[in-house]
C-alpha cells in the first residue's frame, strides 16, 4: 500500500477546507482594505497591514483548530496518520487545538438502543416457533477507543450473539409454557449469556425480553381441526335431543289418544258431562227429563 495514499486518507479535510476558504476570504478582505484605505506614511502602512495579517491568521486558526461531538455521543481521535488515540476520550462538546486540523474525531453513539429481531427456532417438542426477541443495550462509554480500534460489524455480531442466545435456551421449552408461565425464566437465561458475551465487542448488556411467541403451525391446525369437529358434535348432539323429544312427545301423544279411546275413559267421560249439565240445572235428555228418552214422567204427581 501507499503510505502517502495511507496518510490522505485519513487526514479531515472538511477541517483542511474549511481553513483555505476561511483564508481565501480574509486575505481578500485584506487586499480590499489595503487598497481603498488611505496610508499616511510607508512605515504605518506597513505596520498596521502586519498586524492585520496577524490578527487575520489568528482568526482562521480558531476557526478551524477546533472539533465537536454530539449530546449522548463520545470522541475518539484519529491522527493524520491513522493511529487511534487510546489515551483519550472526548466527552459531548466542543474540544479545541491545532492538530484538529488534520486529525478527526470519530464520535460513538452511547445512549441506549433497542434491538427487537424474530427469529424461527424449534420448541421442545420440535415443533417450528416464532419468538421475537427485544435486547437492551449501549457501546461502553469508556472503551469506545478500543471498540474504534478492534471490533467492524459491531451491528453483526450483536445480531448473531443474540440469535445464539435464542437457540441455545428457547428449544428447553415448549411454545405453551413460554405464552404462559416459563416466560420469565427462559428471560433470566437469555440475560446471563449475554451479559456474559456482549462485553466482548465492549458493549453494555441492559435487559432482554420474550416479547412474543406463535402458536406452533401444528398445534394450530390440530387446534382448528378439534375446534371445528366440536362445533360439529355440539350439532349432531343437538338434532339428536331433538329428535328424541319429538319422538317422545309424540309417543305420549299417542298413548294418551288410546287411552282416551278405551270404554272405560268413554263412560267416565259421560259422566262428567252429565254432571257438569246437572250442576247448571239443565237434562241432556230435555226439560224435566232427567231419567233419559224411554222413560215416562208424569206431571203433577207429588
Amino acid at each position: 500500500m501507499n503510505p502517502l495514499h495511507n496518510w490522505a486518507d485519513h487526514l479531515n479535510w472538511s477541517n483542511i477546507l474549511t481553513f483555505l476558504l476561511v483564508a481565501a476570504f480574509v486575505a481578500g478582505a485584506i487586499n480590499w482594505y489595503r487598497h481603498f484605505r488611505r496610508p499616511k506614511t510607508a512605515f504605518r502602512r506597513r505596520s498596521h497591514d502586519d498586524g492585520t495579517f496577524a490578527v487575520a491568521l489568528l482568526l482562521v486558526t480558531c476557526l478551524t483548530a477546533c472539533t465537536t461531538v454530539a449530546p449522548g455521543h463520545k470522541g475518539v481521535e484519529v491522527s493524520w496518520g491513522g493511529q487511534t488515540n487510546m489515551n483519550m476520550i472526548y466527552p459531548e462538546g466542543m474540544n479545541g487545538g491545532l492538530h484538529w486540523v488534520w486529525d478527526d474525531m470519530v464520535e460513538y453513539d452511547v445512549r441506549e438502543k433497542t434491538l427487537v429481531e424474530k427469529y424461527d427456532f424449534n420448541d421442545a417438542k420440535n415443533m417450528s416457533t416464532g419468538v421475537e426477541l427485544s435486547l437492551d443495550f449501549k457501546q461502553d462509554p469508556d472503551r469506545v477507543n478500543l471498540l474504534h480500534k478492534n471490533v467492524t460489524d459491531l451491528e453483526t455480531k450483536i445480531h448473531k450473539t443474540l440469535k445464539s442466545a435464542g437457540k441455545e435456551v428457547i428449544p428447553q421449552y415448549t411454545a405453551a409454557d413460554l405464552n404462559l408461565h416459563k416466560r420469565a425464566e427462559a428471560e433470566q437465561k437469555l440475560s446471563e449469556i449475554l451479559a456474559k458475551e456482549l462485553p466482548q465487542f465492549y458493549t453494555v448488556f441492559a435487559r432482554v425480553q420474550i416479547t412474543d411467541v406463535d402458536i406452533p403451525e401444528g398445534i394450530a391446525k390440530a387446534a382448528e381441526s378439534t375446534a371445528r369437529q366440536d362445533e360439529l358434535n355440539k350439532l349432531a348432539l343437538s338434532k339428536a335431543l331433538e329428535s328424541e323429544n319429538n319422538f317422545a312427545a309424540a309417543e305420549w301423544d299417542a298413548k294418551t289418544k288410546l287411552i282416551l279411546s278405551q270404554p272405560a275413559m268413554l263412560a267416565l267421560k259421560k259422566l262428567e258431562i252429565e254432571a257438569l249439565w246437572a250442576s247448571k240445572g239443565v237434562s241432556p235428555y230435555g226439560s224435566n227429563n232427567v231419567f233419559g228418552a224411554e222413560t215416562a214422567v208424569f206431571r203433577g204427581m207429588k
